[in-house]
């Protein structure tokens, strides 16, 4: 197999994995609450994740998410979203930030849908090299 033909395959085989992924997380019902950064980690491979912690029905959850071109620090909250059935699976939505003037009072069972109080703190969203908002108009 040539090279050009092995990077064709690897990029492929990546899209593919992406795609299957977006389709089984899609597949689930969502809620939100608020999650806080504890830690960093950087990997080889996968570049910089953000661990944080979350609470659903009074039992507190971790999750981690790529944080791409976001500038990310240790405490600070975030709008999470994770599956209504399958709590642990989770991503911190970084374009949803909290600053900490913002009391908000967080329901046991999460939101269905993130408050109209929070979305004025939306940011643009940097994936797609900061032209999803453009591509996807949400």
């Amino acid at each position: 197999m040539s090279d050009k033909q092995e990077l064709f395959l690897v990029f492929f085989l990546g899209l593919m994995a992406f795609i299957i992924w977006n389709l089984y997380y899609d597949s689930y019902d969502k809620l939100y609450t608020v999650g806080i950064v504890e830690k960093k980690q950087i990997g080889l491979k996968s570049g910089t994740v953000v661990k944080f912690n979350y609470s659903y029905n009074g039992r507190k959850y971790e999750g981690g998410t790529g944080i791409g071109d976001y500038n990310i620090k240790i405490g600070e909250r975030y709008i999470v979203e994770f599956a209504k059935d399958k709590v642990d699976l989770s991503k911190a939505l970084f374009y949803y930030p909290i600053p900490d003037s913002v009391r908000v009072e967080i329901p046991l069972d999460g939101w269905k849908e993130v408050p109209s109080e929070l979305k004025r703190y939306r940011r643009k969203r940097m994936e797609l090299f900061g032209l999803y908002d453009i591509m996807f108009k949400n």
